[in-house]
């Protein structure tokens, strides 16, 4: 029988979250191998913190492979040829260990100590847990449905739209994290929003549409095609990345330099939509880029108003 990935912790309401699961129904079994007989599953919307380790251990579990291929090490960013070699995690220029990894191979002998710690801790991890429920990564583009809950939760009856590009809710509160639980949804946040979806689909899209095309035109001309990782995209580049079909258009980025995540607005040409996507700094992605000729004429980028 497979089992589902589930968070574990001590404390019923806050504290450190694990991700795990339980065999024969009772015995908690983590994949970090963090071992207490008082672990006990939680809900998804607590207001728990998830292990830094089992935070890359779902990332390994869920995250596709990059379609270009990958090698098994990689080297830290920055760091020279003689440096430990790292193991990466699937998708993303980012090691086991967590550390953030240069998109070239290593020839290092050397291993990261605790690259290998968390490679053997997560094999013996599955041979134990056996067939897993393969869960759900996170989701490339945001659904617009979902409702966000303020820091500190203490309301978890309203929910709220964010602002991708702001961080914020639309009201200007502080989120802590999507809140499916929220039974209405607040006023002033549904209002601004409103207005700001008219303004995308009267000027954005449409100026987002004409530049795909006009992009679509140029094939591989006059275009860079590298890997690199989302926290370098910038506006007027075109992405792909594994798990989706999908090219993405940047259409407007946030400059929030010490988040882990990057807030884009994006152009999808395959449903002819603006989007939010919300992806990983360390994710590894196909950029396409332009190369301008000096002296020609450049195509003006979009703007979100």
């Amino acid at each position: 029988m497979s089992l589902p990935l589930i968070r574990l912790a001590i404390g019923r309401t806050n504290g450190t979250a694990h991700l795990g699961v339980l065999l024969n129904g009772a015995q908690p079994l983590t994949a970090c191998a963090t071992h207490s007989p008082d672990l006990q599953p939680i809900g998804e919307n607590t207001a728990h913190g998830l292990c830094q380790s089992c935070t890359r251990a779902w990332l390994i579990l869920t995250t596709e492979s990059h379609s270009g291929g990958e090698p098994d090490f990689r080297p830290a960013a920055g760091a020279g040829k003689s440096a430990a070699a790292h193991r990466p995690i699937p998708g993303h220029l980012l090691g086991y260990c967590g550390k953030s990894l240069d998109d070239r191979a290593s020839t290092a002998r050397r291993v990261c100590v605790n690259c290998s710690r968390l490679s053997t801790v997560l094999d013996a991890f599955r041979s134990r847990a056996g067939e897993l429920v393969r869960p759900s990564g996170e989701p490339c583009h945001v659904d617009d449905s979902v409702l966000w809950a303020p820091s500190g939760r203490g309301n978890l009856v309203t929910g709220h739209r964010r602002d991708a590009l702001v961080g914020t809710s639309w009201c200007a509160q502080q989120l802590s994290g999507p809140n499916a639980d929220a039974s209405q949804e607040c006023g002033v946040c549904r209002r601004i929003w409103q207005e700001a979806e008219v303004t995308r689909q009267t000027y954005t899209l449409p100026r987002a549409r004409e530049r795909a095309r006009w992009w679509h035109q140029r094939q591989d001309r006059d275009l860079d095609v590298f890997d690199d990782h989302a926290g370098a995209l910038q506006v007027g580049d075109a992405y792909s990345l594994s798990g989706c079909a999908e090219t993405h258009h940047v259409v407007a980025a946030a400059d929030r330099i010490r988040d882990s995540h990057r807030d884009l607005v994006v152009y999808l040409p395959g449903g002819d939509r603006i989007a939010d996507a919300r992806v990983h700094c360390d994710r590894l992605v196909a950029v396409q880029r332009p190369s301008y000729v000096p002296g020609a004429m450049r195509q003006p980028t979009p703007r979100v108003p």
